[in-house]
């Protein structure tokens, strides 16, 4: 048995985007109004997701950005950081 906690459907706006600076990066952003406004973002090569707004990447945060990405090299972590920082909306 289960209970259901939600079942809702949304418009969203996806991009998807793929970049190569001193890492490659397939990224999956997804806008969506169901996590208060943050966005989903999903690492395509990986797997890997977060639920992100310009705030979650802070220099004081990245810890947790590499976490949820399993990234283990802290300029591959402030390379994510410094991209999304610039793509995601306000």
């Amino acid at each position: 048995m289960y209970i259901n906690m939600y079942d809702q459907q949304e418009e969203t706006v996806t991009r998807f985007v793929g970049f190569v600076g001193n890492h490659r990066w397939d990224l999956a952003i997804t806008q969506t109004q169901h996590f208060y406004g943050k966005c989903l973002v999903i690492n395509i090569q990986s797997g890997r997701s977060a639920i992100l707004n310009k705030e979650d990447l802070e220099e004081d945060k990245r810890h947790i950005l590499a976490a949820q990405f399993g990234l283990t090299d802290e300029e591959e972590t402030d390379e994510l950081a410094e991209f999304l920082l610039g793509n995601l909306p306000q």
